[in-house]
């Protein structure tokens, strides 16, 4: 693969190329997009063929997909060391339904979940339209870079009823240690409640780190776990929307499978069972180059903000394709900036002053750090899963707009 070649989303129905919806976060519609978390690479080849292949047979009816898991259990040994059986992953209808659906089993209404922040929002939203309370618990951070305060991590899951955890955590892009996995595994387990792993952008750690899935750690401790993960982050297919999941306990496994099937939705649709089977069973070279690259991408950031604009920090993240980027040295004259020009920066009422001035000065779209929570409104998340061309452009775009306030 050549990840240099970008593809072209234009046109295509996407989310992340459509004008209003970049409008929408930072007031221009001529900013280019790096804010969806998808990325703008060409598809895994395999993939691609799964679909030429289906399209090209012209057939959509009934599919006759056999409850197989063995292509998932097979990445899961080879891509991070976990050895499973075939029957012990759960399909679901996408992470968040998963997600979901496990609040909504293995907690009360009115419950209390500790979720860490910065935070992606549908967990802000998920506990709050299910009638469950929110402990929204800070991670620790200082001069570019984010860990896991244990002590407060402990004293807020006191008063917890259910954990949901991110790892590798977005938008930071964290990787766990296995050590801070395990105290977060044990902390449940005092507690006796459950935690929900999202693992969603576990199969794009760079070179540099290591990700242990939540379920492999929580074998030699014992707590009430569920580990979600997908293909859709690894492999570009987050339109068709499939996940899966794994359960430390046979009777949370039952009551899922028992709810999906009760709702209709234990079983994926053709085109998502054809593309996530290609992905698991022949994609491990794409993923290890892919892994690479952004690696890379990564280092060439940092190593040119730093030099140029050492104000403006990517955080230590060291997985996917989003990190983000502390802009507060330069926050109050950005501020000064926005305010004091309503008129050009009109609009943008998805976003924050951030994205708004970086969408109208720099042409470039991001989420601003008040979707992850208004205490991070300094941040900006930036996606750079795409060409390393168009990031450093964007990138010196960014760097000119601040220099120029």
């Amino acid at each position: 693969m050549n990840f240099n070649i970008a593809a072209d989303r234009r046109n295509t129905n996407s989310i992340k190329w459509s004008k209003e919806a970049i409008e929408s976060i930072c007031a221009s519609t001529a900013a280019e997009p790096f804010w969806v978390a998808d990325m703008d690479f060409l598809p895994e080849p395999h993939v691609h063929e799964a679909a030429r292949v289906l399209a090209g047979q012209g057939i959509y009816g009934y599919p006759s997909y056999p409850k197989d898991t063995a292509a998932v259990a097979s990445w899961l040994r080879t891509k991070h060391g976990w050895i499973l059986p075939k029957e012990d992953i759960v399909f679901a209808q996408g992470l968040l339904h998963a997600l979901a659906l496990s609040v909504n089993l293995f907690s009360e209404k009115g419950a209390r979940l500790l979720v860490p922040s910065p935070m992606y929002r549908p967990f802000r939203i998920i506990p709050e339209r299910n009638g469950r309370t929110l402990i929204e618990h800070d991670l620790g951070y200082g001069d570019g870079s984010f860990f896991l305060d244990r002590e407060r991590f402990r004293k807020d899951a006191e008063e917890a009823d259910m954990i949901i955890f991110c790892s590798p955590q977005n938008p930071s892009g964290i990787v766990f240690s296995e050590s801070d996995l395990e105290f977060v595994l044990q902390t449940a387990k005092e507690r006796d409640i459950t935690i929900i792993s999202d693992e969603i952008h576990s199969d794009l750690v760079h070179p540099s780190a290591k990700h242990l899935p939540m379920g492999l750690v929580n074998e030699h401790v014992g707590a009430k776990c569920i580990t979600l993960f997908a293909p859709s982050k690894t492999f570009n297919i987050a339109g068709e929307h499939c996940a899966f999941a794994v359960f430390s306990d046979s009777g949370m496994e039952k009551a899922f499978r028992e709810a999906e099937s009760a709702l209709w939705l234990d079983e994926p649709g053709i085109t998502a069972g054809e593309l996530a089977s290609a992905a698991y069973s022949r994609g491990i070279e794409y993923n290890k180059e892919l892994c690479r690259y952004l690696g890379e991408t990564a280092e060439a950031m940092k190593a040119y903000l730093n030099t140029a604009c050492p104000g403006m920090k990517p955080v230590n993240g060291n997985a996917s394709f989003v990190t983000f980027i502390d802009c507060s040295e330069f926050y109050q004259r950005i501020e000064t900036e926005v305010l004091s020009h309503p008129d050009r920066y009109k609009g943008g009422e998805g976003g924050g002053i951030l994205s708004r001035f970086f969408g109208v000065a720099a042409g470039v779209a991001m989420n601003d750090g008040t979707w992850f929570g208004s205490q991070w409104k300094d941040f900006v998340r930036f996606n750079y899963g795409t060409s390393r061309d168009r990031v450093m452009k964007a990138l010196d775009r960014m760097v000119k707009a601040v220099k120029a306030l």
